[in-house]
C-alpha cells in the first residue's frame, strides 16, 4: 500500500512539473511579444540655438519724390530711369506759364545723390507743387523691412548681426545689422516694425525684392541637450541598464529650434527615448535602437 502510494505521489509531482514547465514557456513568449521597440539617443554635449526667421521686403536707403516748385508745363525730361544723379542734378525742365511769368523755364533738380526709380510724369503735362515728378532712391546701401513679433522683441538690439536670404539669389547668404527699431507695437498686428541695413557688396538687390531676416535669439553652449520629439510634458523616457523604460522628470533650459536644453534630472550619454514613448507609462521592457545619422 505504501509502495502505491508513493508511486502517486511521484506521478503527481511529475504531473505538476510538467505543467509548470508547459505553463512557463507560452508566459515567456508572450513576454518576448510584449516587448516594445523604440528609437533611442544618446544625451550629449552641444550648443543649443535659436533663431528666428521672417520675410521681408528690400528697401532702398532713401526714397525721395520729387515735386516742382510752381504750376507748369513739362518740356523737357532730361534723365531716364535707372540714370544715376548726384544732388542738384537737372531731372526735368518746366515752363511756367501763369499769367505774369513771361512762360519762363525753370528745372527741377535732385534732392539727393542716387538713381532715378521712376519719372512719373511726360512731357508736355501740366504739374503742381502737390504733384510728385520723379522718384529717386539711394541704394548705396540697402535694407530689408520686416516687422517682428513683439515676443521676441527684446531680444532685437541695434547693431545686432542678422542673415538675409533673398528668394531672386537662393543660396547666397548676406551679412547685416538691426538698424531701425521702432518704439511702438502694432496694435493690430501686434508687431514691431524693424530694419536691417545690408552694405552693398556689389549684389543685385533691388528695392521691392522679397527676402528672409534671420536673426539669432539665444545661444547655450556645450549644454546637455535633447531633441525636442523626445519630451513628453515635462518629462522624457530613458533606457535603464536592464532594459526597461523609466519616466524622468527633467529641467528645462533653453529651446532650440532642434534641440532643448536639459538643466536638471539627466546625465550625459543616458539614452533617451525619442521614438515609441507615446505607448510607455514606465516599467515596460523595450528593444532600444539608435537613431543614426542624428544632426546635434
Amino acid at each position: 500500500m505504501k509502495r502505491i502510494l508513493i508511486a502517486i505521489i511521484i506521478i503527481l509531482a511529475i504531473g505538476v512539473f510538467l505543467r509548470i514547465t508547459l505553463v512557463k514557456k507560452p508566459m515567456r513568449s508572450a513576454m518576448e511579444k510584449n516587448v516594445l521597440s523604440v528609437e533611442v539617443i544618446p544625451a550629449i554635449k552641444t550648443d543649443v540655438k535659436k533663431t528666428c526667421t521672417l520675410v521681408g521686403t528690400i528697401v532702398a536707403d532713401k526714397t525721395v519724390q520729387v515735386f516742382p516748385e510752381t504750376m507748369g508745363r513739362v518740356t523737357k525730361i532730361l534723365v531716364k530711369e535707372g540714370s544715376n544723379v548726384n544732388k542738384g542734378d537737372k531731372l526735368l525742365a518746366i515752363r511756367n506759364e501763369t499769367i505774369g511769368f513771361e512762360f519762363e523755364e525753370a528745372y527741377v533738380t535732385s534732392p539727393i545723390s542716387g538713381t532715378v526709380a521712376k519719372i512719373l510724369v511726360d512731357v508736355g503735362s501740366t504739374v503742381a507743387p502737390q504733384v510728385p515728378l520723379v522718384m529717386v532712391v539711394d541704394v548705396s546701401r540697402i535694407k530689408i523691412s520686416f516687422n517682428a513679433p513683439e515676443i521676441d522683441v527684446q531680444c532685437f538690439r541695434i547693431n545686432s548681426p542678422v542673415s538675409i536670404y533673398a528668394d531672386a539669389f537662393p543660396g547666397k547668404n548676406l551679412n547685416g545689422y538691426i538698424s531701425e527699431i521702432s518704439p511702438v507695437v502694432d496694435p493690430m498686428t501686434k508687431t514691431v516694425a524693424v530694419k536691417a541695413t545690408i552694405e552693398r557688396t556689389g549684389t543685385q538687390l533691388k528695392p521691392g525684392m522679397t527676402a528672409r531676416v534671420s536673426i539669432k535669439l539665444g545661444e547655450h553652449k556645450g549644454v546637455i541637450a535633447i531633441p525636442q520629439d523626445a519630451l513628453v510634458a515635462n518629462s522624457v523616457f530613458i533606457v535603464k541598464n536592464d532594459s526597461t523604460a523609466e519616466r524622468r522628470p527633467i529641467k528645462l533650459g533653453l529651446t532650440g529650434d532642434e534641440m532643448v536644453e536639459v538643466m536638471a534630472g539627466l546625465n550625459e550619454n543616458e539614452l533617451v527615448i525619442v521614438l515609441g514613448q507615446q505607448r510607455l507609462a514606465g516599467g515596460e521592457k523595450v528593444l532600444p535602437i539608435v537613431r543614426e545619422n542624428e544632426n546635434h
